[in-house]
């Protein structure tokens, strides 16, 4: 049986175990698991045709996992080539209508690298960009906000764009965006929010940016995670790294909050289950206090 609406969490990519290709597979494999949520992995490219996406939208319906997108790594929206800036925007373009085929609302975007600019200058050239591609949207019916909501990624390495502050500046300044929280991003960027304490600092500066509402609509990402003085090196299972899951999961579970959280741990569907054996701990020891 599906989870209650409320927060649900869910794997990036097809579970290891599906047997079959298409994403109507990988659905329905979730489910048969009892994983509530699946982020279609569009990391490299977006091949899902129209058809297609009905077919995904009518087997995440049928078996009540909701969905989400990644769209391609390969989107650097403060590049120096115009060529590759145009490039990135149709990534983003076609990542959000294929998303809105599919029934996939979510659509997480890494936007750009630094480079040598100011990062003041980077966010101006990133939020014009993400502005273009959702008019673009809209010109094929695509309403960002409501068929679709764009989020911009907090990212783990320090020469990539996304620490908190740019993220939720990005998502107060063009309409119908909203952030991705990573957690392991956001620890391994800093080397700290990785405490009860600092889990709740996180949460009070989302609602001091966004608004209480944030808290009805996250969009998660965890897994463990292996970082250096630049930040992330690589996705680790939850076993094998540092980070508080457990406390996180409490500071969610605390504030009530709504959403998705999306497990990007190499152990896959392990982990995912662990997480969610997790989750129902903390739901439980709320209902045995009651």
């Amino acid at each position: 049986m599906a989870a209650e609406p409320g927060l649900r969490i869910g794997i990036s990519g097809a579970p290891a175990s599906t047997l079959r290709s298409g994403s109507h597979h990988a659905v329905a494999r979730c489910r048969a698991l009892g994983i509530d949520a699946l982020e279609m992995a569009w990391v490299h490219s977006v091949t899902l045709t129209e058809a297609a996406g009905r077919r995904v939208r009518a087997a995440a319906a049928a078996h009540d996992v909701a969905l989400s997108v990644h769209a391609p790594y390969y989107i650097n929206l403060n590049s120096a080539e115009p060529d590759k800036r145009a490039d990135s925007i149709a990534r983003i373009v076609r990542a959000g209508q294929a998303a809105a085929w599919a029934g996939a609302r979510n659509v997480v975007l890494h936007l750009a690298w630094y480079h040598a600019d100011a990062p003041a200058e980077v966010l101006n050239r990133v939020a014009d960009g993400l502005a273009e591609a959702s008019a673009r949207l809209a010109s094929l019916g695509v309403v960002v906000g409501r068929d679709v909501v764009l989020r911009p990624e907090v990212m783990g390495r320090r020469s990539q764009f996304g620490d908190l502050d740019e993220v939720l500046a990005l998502c107060r300044r063009v309409s119908g965006t909203a952030p991705c929280i990573d957690i392991a991003h956001l620890h391994a960027r800093t080397g700290g929010w990785n405490a009860p304490a600092a889990f709740d600092a996180l949460w009070d500066t989302v609602v001091g940016a966004l608004g209480p509402a944030a808290l009805d609509d996250v969009h998660v990402h965890i897994s463990g995670i292996a970082y250096g003085p630049e930040g992330e090196k690589k996705h680790l299972p939850f076993g094998e790294a540092d980070l508080d899951y457990r406390g996180f999961l409490a500071s969610l579970h605390a504030r009530g909050a709504r959403g998705l959280v999306i497990v990007e741990s190499p152990a896959r569907e392990d982990d995912v289950l662990l997480l969610m054996d997790a989750w129902a701990g903390l739901a439980g020891s709320t209902e045995a206090d009651g």
